[in-house]
C-alpha cells in the first residue's frame, strides 16, 4: 500500500469526523430543562443571576433593621433638673450703711457760772476766766491770789458774777475734732480750745466727764 493511498485515508477520515461533529452540534444544540429554575451551572445566566441575587440580599439586610436592634430615640428637649444651665443669679443691691448722727447736732447748753471752781490738772486761771466769760484780774484779786505766778491743781479761784473776758475768748476754731494726745483730760483739752466746757465736750461724744482717754482717741468739739 502506497504511502500516498494512506494519507488519503486519513485525510479522508478526518473530513467525516469533523463533518459528523458540525452535523451533531447544529441539530441536537443544549437546552434548558423545563422543571429547572435556575440557569445551568458554569453559564453566562448563572453567574448573573447569583450576583443580582447576592446585590437584592444586600440591599435587604441594609435597610431592615435586625430583631436585636433598638429603634432610635427621638430627641427630647432636656427637663428643667437636667439643663445644665445655670438660673440667673439675683442681684444683691447691699443696704446703704446707717450713717451716724453727726456730732454736730449736739446744742451748747446754757450753764450756770459757779460761785467757787477747784483748778484740775491742765487748767490755770485764765483758761478758767475765758470759760466763764469773766475779767481774770477780778477773779484773781477776788480769790486773793497774785495776778502772776504759778497756780497748782487744786487751786480754788472765787469767780465773779458780773463783769466779761476782756479780749477774745477762743483759742482754736470749733466746732471740729481733736487727737488726744499722751496726758490729756477733757479739762486739759477744754482749755486749749479757751471757752468750751469740759461737760459738753464730754456729752457731745457720750462720755464721763473722768473719763480716760485713750491715745489717738478721735472726740468731737463743739
Amino acid at each position: 500500500m502506497s504511502k500516498k493511498f494512506i494519507l488519503y485515508v486519513v485525510i479522508t477520515l478526518l473530513s467525516v469526523l469533523a463533518l459528523s461533529a458540525c452535523v451533531r452540534s447544529a441539530s441536537r444544540a443544549p437546552q434548558a430543562s423545563p422543571t429547572s429554575e435556575f440557569p445551568l451551572p458554569g453559564s453566562t445566566e448563572d453567574v448573573f443571576g447569583q450576583l443580582s441575587a447576592f446585590a437584592t440580599q444586600t440591599a435587604i439586610a441594609m435597610n431592615v433593621p435586625s430583631a436585636t436592634q433598638e429603634p432610635a430615640e427621638s430627641p427630647t428637649e432636656p427637663s428643667q433638673e437636667e439643663s445644665t444651665e445655670a438660673p440667673p443669679v439675683p442681684t444683691v443691691v447691699p443696704a446703704a450703711p446707717s450713717e451716724p448722727k453727726p456730732a454736730s447736732s449736739f446744742t451748747l447748753k446754757q450753764r450756770p457760772v459757779p460761785k467757787t471752781y477747784t483748778l484740775r490738772k491742765g487748767e490755770h486761771p485764765y483758761c478758767i476766766a475765758r470759760r466763764f466769760n469773766v475779767n481774770p484780774i477780778t477773779m484773781l484779786q477776788l480769790s486773793g491770789l497774785p495776778t502772776s505766778g504759778t497756780y497748782t491743781a487744786g487751786t480754788v479761784l472765787k469767780i465773779p458774777q458780773s463783769g466779761s473776758f476782756p479780749g477774745g475768748r477762743s483759742l482754736k476754731k470749733h466746732p471740729t475734732t481733736y487727737t488726744v494726745q499722751s496726758g490729756d483730760t477733757l479739762f486739759s483739752i477744754a482749755c486749749q480750745f479757751g471757752d468750751v466746757w469740759p461737760e459738753d465736750i464730754a456729752e457731745a461724744n457720750g462720755i464721763k466727764l473722768n473719763a480716760n482717754l485713750k491715745v489717738g482717741q478721735e472726740l468731737y468739739i463743739p
